[in-house]
């Protein structure tokens, strides 16, 4: 067979199953062995997308920097990438979830790595944004831009990993256009006042809730979900007031493995001593009293202060769900009650605080932040009446001073 020289190349078109016409190319390499091997790469939204590609692949072949893609499709590359990951365990846990979901069953997924196109992803990116949600009772529903962004930016590293490997010539996600930051950011943050602060615990502690306690911790502390689940007996001074927070729990459930349970440093890595106020210690004392009596191996120091019904660690998706659900009851029964994520809890904690005039410097410090710039950020709006009432103090310190209907400068 005549050998075909390296810079020839075809484009054509050919039409999808959906009655598309896309586009692929053909082009000549040398084999390990010396001898040529056509190759092909399809999935080209237009004829000059394929022919740039086209070139860009010649140049390279004459300069000698060609890349042998690999034909491996996204989903199998994907598992390679998983396993040589080195993040926490929830971490993890989440982007097989995202991928599982979403990216596994799409044609995304199933089509090689090499071929993927910024196209084929900003198409992908729409479809999920108008029908992609999957979780129950929600099926057909648009996805929301944060988990779009999210699903955006797993792809891009499984193809940044491929393009690091040798196995692709660069990363087309690079060039996509997900949701922007901006469109995926959080809603804004909810809190509640004092008022309703304590109106929720009263109707919590009327109606023997059994996890009032934990409501008014997390009220009481700023602490998250993993840390108050964590908290054992062991970690209480409360002959000082003191609650030493030295840790959380880390939940992975992953689609048909067991639950897996475990206790590891809280997110900023520190311990930390969050003082307690009189009522929350009495709270506190009055339970490991009342556990020493009736069911003593409950109240020994290593053991969970806030666990379920029989003795166990929760499970913080129906922790948070016992939440849900006492919040829903309390709002129907005062309309005026906002409803809160478990989460706000600690939003309201830092809040309050803040606009009681207390030092970011103190909130950071109990919210167990990095450092104050990460408070001041996360608590604008909150820092914004810190600044109203340093400009009336300023502005009191200046005002004249009247002296017998004499105004004089205050001194």
């Amino acid at each position: 067979m005549p050998r075909r020289s390296n810079q020839d190349g075809t484009v054509s078109s050919y039409s999808t199953k959906t009655g598309e016409t896309r586009y692929r190319i053909a082009y000549w390499v040398d084999r390990a062995d010396g001898d040529p091997a056509r190759r092909f790469r399809r999935g080209f939204a237009t004829e000059r997308d394929a022919l740039n590609a086209l070139t860009e692949i010649q140049v390279d072949i004459r300069r000698g920097d060609h890349v042998e893609e690999t034909r491996a499709t996204f989903n199998g590359y994907a598992e390679l990438y998983f396993d040589a990951l080195r993040v926490r365990p929830t971490t993890l846990a989440g982007y097989r979830k995202h991928f599982r979901v979403h990216v596994l069953p799409s044609s995304v997924g199933r089509t090689p790595i090499a071929d993927i196109t910024k196209d084929q992803l900003n198409r992908f990116y729409r479809q999920l944004e108008q029908n992609g949600r999957k979780d129950r009772g929600h099926i057909g529903e648009p996805l929301g831009a944060a988990t779009v962004r999210h699903i955006h930016v797993l792809i891009s590293q499984v193809m940044q990993y491929a393009l690091e490997d040798g196995l692709i010539r660069f990363n087309p996600a690079k060039r996509a256009s997900p949701p922007t930051k901006l469109e995926a950011a959080p809603p804004e943050m909810a809190t509640w006042s004092a008022e309703d602060a304590r109106m929720f615990l009263e109707w919590s502690e009327s109606t023997g809730d059994y996890l009032w306690l934990a409501w008014l911790t997390l009220l009481g502390t700023g602490m998250r979900r993993g840390e108050i689940l964590a908290l054992r007996w062991k970690d209480l001074d409360l002959d000082n007031d003191v609650i030493t927070i030295a840790r959380a729990m880390s939940y992975v459930k992953e689609a048909g493995k067991r639950p897996v349970i475990d206790f590891k440093a809280t997110k900023s890595g520190r311990v930390r001593n969050v003082d307690i106020d009189a009522r929350l210690a009495g709270a506190l004392r009055a339970k490991r009293d009342m556990l020493r009596a009736v069911s003593p191996e409950l109240a020994r120091g290593e053991h969970l202060i806030f666990c379920n019904r029989y003795g166990m660690p929760h499970n913080p998706t129906q922790f948070s769900r016992q939440w849900r659900e006492r919040v829903l009851k309390a709002a129907a029964a005062y309309p005026d009650l906002d409803e809160l994520h478990l989460h706000e809890l600690r939003h309201t904690h830092a809040t309050l605080l803040l606009r009681a005039g207390v030092h970011p410097k103190m909130v950071s410090e109990r919210l167990g932040h990095a450092d104050i710039q990460t408070t001041l950020n996360t608590y604008s709006h909150a820092v914004r009446t810190l600044q109203r009432g340093a400009a009336d103090l300023v502005g009191q310190l200046l005002a004249p001073v009247a002296i017998d209907d004499a105004t004089v400068p205050a001194t």
